[in-house]
């Protein structure tokens, strides 16, 4: 608790929602062309054969860089220091998808340009199934963080004849384009104006654009710098080239035990895409955790000069458990739960140490075949009495499992003077049953509410669900690729 204290006393020298930072004074950037056309402005974007720049009177504009002769840094007009609503950030991750293993990187950047301009910026790539997937996105707001215009690029290759060459530079790896798309938008008055750009041609479409519609990119930079969160809104995601409700919970303090180490992180979580993203932040409101496709894809800090080194050699903590004879797993929720080893076939156990919690999957063949639902849920009742003495079942509730439904008892008790609480899901499976039991301290219930949700969403039924090609909290993701490629 000392610990606690001292780190929730460090929160308010935070730069809170309406705090402001002082950008720097600095000179413009110099912009030459090939025809001799000279543009001073601030550069916000440097990507692949593209360079996209502020002009002094508040204008972007995006242009080839082969149009371009020459780049001067800090070589124009200098210009005052304006306040900005967010401080910069830059910082480098690992990727490891769900058997732990580095397949990538991310580099996520927030820039203040000398008139308050705020841009957000990601852009990261990974290997899966023998492919290479690179993703850059971006966003720009002005001064007073309304959205301006969004960016995103996503290309997918392979290895020509099969080469697959770990942890080699990406301009030295032989990979053929498979696909590739290209999305910008930009706000327009009440209209924001989409431009799509794919093998198939170009598009342009317009939608209604009002205020308090944001781009998610954006509302992510704002919960990190403070761990405030962005209320439900309208936002429009350039992967998906839709608006779509979505927040960004914050405040959520947690204490984990990670290499058997306690911490405590604010967690902040996005909603309202196919898979709730959290991210770890520490008392400084760095990043020491976050996901990108759930615990399926997760970013590890690392540095610029090491993060691509550590591609195919950095491993962590596998995201799935599962059963000692491969027929069932579950997700496990984020570093704070361990897997307890060597339990024998048909049961899965995950520990939490800083709160002795635990989840438990078991799988049970013994009861009748045929027995309904809520004949099971007794007899799992009795089960868990034999089990847990000092916990009494509450009440019972019904509970939907991936498309199953099933029944979810609430259980109650006092062990060693402490209040606990379980909830014991049964969901059928054919002519049997499994079993998932979360059990908690009362006291740290709420805060361990969203891993038993997650728990009890992503239990993995199957056996092909566990093979070394990981389905799970992955399947939105890559169902919206190929949605995407066969546009």
């Amino acid at each position: 608790m000392m610990l606690l204290s001292v780190l929730l006393s460090c929160v308010p020298l935070i730069q809170g929602p309406g705090a402001v930072v002082p950008g720097p004074a600095e000179n413009l950037d110099v912009i030459v062309l090939e025809n001799g056309e000279r543009f001073e402005g601030r550069i916000t974007t440097e990507l692949d054969g593209y360079v996209e720049f502020q002009l002094d009177h508040g204008a972007i504009v995006g242009i080839a860089r082969k149009r371009i002769a020459k780049i001067v840094r800090g070589g124009g007009e200098r210009i005052a220091a304006v306040a900005v609503p967010l401080a910069p950030r830059d910082e480098w991750f690992v990727l490891h998808d769900a058997e732990g293993s580095a397949v990538g990187w991310l580099h996520a950047t927030v820039t203040i340009a000398d008139d308050g301009t705020v841009t957000a910026s990601e852009e990261y790539e990974f290997a899966e199934g023998g492919e290479r997937y690179q993703v850059t996105s971006t966003c720009t707001a002005d001064a007073s963080l309304t959205p301006r215009r969004c960016y995103f690029r996503e290309r997918r290759s392979e290895p020509v004849h099969g080469i697959a060459l770990p942890g080699v530079e990406a301009a030295a790896r032989p990979d053929r384009v498979v696909d590739e798309r290209i999305v910008e938008a930009c706000c327009e008055g009440d209209d924001l104006t989409v431009m799509r750009i794919d093998g198939s041609g170009r598009e342009e479409r317009r939608y209604a654009w009002q205020g308090g519609v944001t781009f998610p990119l954006l509302a992510r930079a704002m919960a990190r710098a403070n761990g405030s969160p962005v209320e439900p809104s309208e936002m429009f995601d350039p992967a998906t080239e839709e608006i779509s409700v979505r927040g960004v919970e914050g405040g959520r303090r947690r204490a984990v035990s990670i290499g058997g180490r306690l911490q405590h992180v604010l967690e902040i979580v996005e909603s309202g895409s196919h898979t709730p993203n959290s991210e770890w932040l520490d008392a400084s409101m760095k990043t020491l955790r976050r996901e990108i496709a759930g615990p399926a894809l997760v970013a590890v800090p690392s540095t610029a000069r090491d993060v691509r080194g550590q591609v195919g050699r950095a491993k962590i903590a596998p995201a799935l458990a599962r059963e000692s004879e491969g027929t069932f797993g579950l997700w496990i929720p984020n570093p704070a739960w361990v897997v307890e080893p060597e339990l024998g076939a048909g049961r899965i156990v995950l520990a939490c140490a800083a709160h002795g919690a635990s989840i438990g999957l078991v799988r049970m063949d013994h009861l009748d075949a045929g027995i309904r639902i809520e004949a099971a849920a007794d007899a799992v009742a009795n089960w868990f009495h034999l089990l847990q003495p000092d916990l009494s079942v509450q009440r019972r509730e019904p509970a939907l499992t991936r498309g199953r439904r099933g029944v979810c008892l609430i259980a109650e008790g006092r062990v060693a003077g402490k209040e606990l609480r379980a909830t014991v899901t049964v969901v059928p499976d054919g002519e049997g049953f499994f079993v998932l039991t979360c059990r908690a301290p009362v006291t740290a219930w709420d805060e361990l509410s969203a891993d038993f949700a997650f728990a009890l969403r992503t239990i993995e039924f199957e056996a092909q669900s566990v093979a070394p090609e990981m389905q799970g909290p992955l399947r939105p993701r890559q169902q919206a690729r190929r949605s995407q490629s066969r546009r």
